[in-house]
């Protein structure tokens, strides 16, 4: 026996050994929908980057990486990379719109920000489809599960950015076929440094926001890559008062009921929180009975966990540029407002726009006691718009309405690039799922 070989954590031997019994929870349809939208969300950002105005993460991304040979794909131009470069960019990209797919429990989570660095890793090993799919759900389980019970916000941790490398590195060790005692060993690996200070999202956003999940999901696979190469964990890197539990998440448990979680992970209409979303709507309703110029000020009544992550009260006076602008329901409801619409491409121009501007420092926010509720099962929203003749205008929802295929169609359209075809950026052996829209 290799005497550097340690017994691994109880929950990393844990996740290692429900691992078969998550891969068999496999939506191929589900999963193919979620690979297109991140895709398309990819694309929608590297595109705009290349639409001039001011310099941007993206545009950093592609100076600190190498490009131009390597065994994975690029997804905005099909040139070449590394695994770890083409796993960074594809990733940034991906998550900067705030565009992608969002799965709320006791932590707010994006776990389609570990599907680039699966994808990049398929490529680099020569895996085909039906592996990589059943690794994505592996992925999207474990951290969907974890997402469920962890109490990041409360310790000072991020939500998606630290649970993102539990899932990968349980995906990626699925994808190569990792024994369960190695397995568990990456498991450990990654939870060493998954702890992402909430930091990331304080004060005026930078570009960690976009780089910070893409970077675990990227470290997660180079935890299993080391253990694949006979390297060792250490042991009990979740229990204990030292461990990831203790000190990070909070207790933590792994088992395969309640079904899958990948089909409920929730795909966004619009390039904002998922919070956010339903207040898009309502302010197109409010807009379709008064206008702009009435208004006198608008106050938002949602869940406590919605106005924690939004600002509170001060959620219209908050510093802007686009990193924090996705985060601002002021900035949404006064573009709706004024100019009717939210888009990925408005955002430059809508940051210079007084009017918006104006209207985002009227909105503020409060807790709604029947929506704190109903979280996280249903996002409850409530909208009271103060006219400058003292009436008030009240419109109120459950929820967003879900993403349908005519919804899809539209953000595909809104991303893609003109003239691209709608396939996959990258080639795998085996039968590629259908591209979906």
């Amino acid at each position: 026996m290799d005497q550097n070989a340690a017994a691994a954590s109880d929950l990393a031997a844990g996740i290692a050994a429900v691992l078969p019994a998550l891969a068999r929870l496999a939506d191929r349809d589900a999963v193919a929908l979620r690979l297109a939208d991140t895709a398309a969300c990819a694309l929608g950002a590297e595109h705009l980057a290349d639409s001039g105005g001011e310099e941007g993460t993206i545009a950093r991304i592609r100076r600190y990486g190498t490009w131009g040979q390597g065994p994975c794909t690029v997804w905005a131009d099909g040139s070449r990379a590394s695994l770890d470069d083409a796993s960074l960019r594809n990733g940034v990209a991906a998550r900067y719109l705030d565009y992608n797919d969002t799965y709320v429990g006791r932590a707010v989570t994006h776990p389609s920000d570990l599907i680039p660095a699966l994808v990049a890793f398929a490529e680099a090993r020569g895996i085909g489809w039906d592996r990589l799919i059943g690794a994505i759900t592996v992925a999207y389980e474990v951290m969907c599960r974890f997402a469920e019970q962890a109490q990041l916000a409360g310790r000072g941790f991020d939500g998606s950015s630290s649970l993102t490398p539990l899932g990968a590195a349980a995906g990626a060790a699925w994808l190569i076929g990792l024994d369960e005692k190695r397995s568990a060993e990456a498991l450990c690996i990654a939870a060493l440094d998954a702890g992402t200070l909430r930091a990331v999202r304080q004060g005026r956003l930078s570009d960690w926001k976009a780089i910070a999940s893409a970077r675990g999901a990227m470290k997660a696979v180079f935890a299993v890559r080391m253990v694949d190469a006979g390297c060792h964990s250490p042991e009990k890197v979740f229990e204990g008062k030292e461990g990831f539990c203790e000190r990070i998440a909070g207790p933590l448990s792994i088992d395969a009921g309640g079904g899958a979680r990948l089909p409920r992970t929730l795909l966004k209409k619009y390039p904002v929180q998922i919070f956010i979303q339903g207040l898009i709507e309502l302010a197109q309703q409010l807009g379709a009975g008064v206008s702009a110029a009435q208004i006198a000020s608008i106050k938002v009544g949602m869940s406590k966990q919605a106005v924690e992550m939004l600002g509170g009260a001060n959620a219209g006076k908050a510093r802007i540029n686009h990193e924090t602008a996705d985060h601002t329901p002021g900035f949404a409801i006064g573009a709706v407002l004024l100019k009717g619409r939210m888009s990925h491409d408005d955002y430059a121009a809508l940051l210079k726009d007084e009017g918006v501007l104006a209207l985002m420092a009227s909105v503020s926010m409060e807790e709604d006691a029947e929506a704190t509720r109903a979280y996280p099962r249903e996002f409850h929203a409530k909208m009271t718009a103060t006219l400058k003749d003292g009436k008030a205008m009240v419109v109120s929802q459950r929820g967003p309405a879900p993403m349908d295929a005519a919804s899809f169609a539209r953000k595909l359209d809104e991303l893609w690039p003109a003239g691209r075809p709608r396939t996959w950026p990258w080639q795998l052996a085996g039968e590629a799922p259908r591209f979906p829209g």
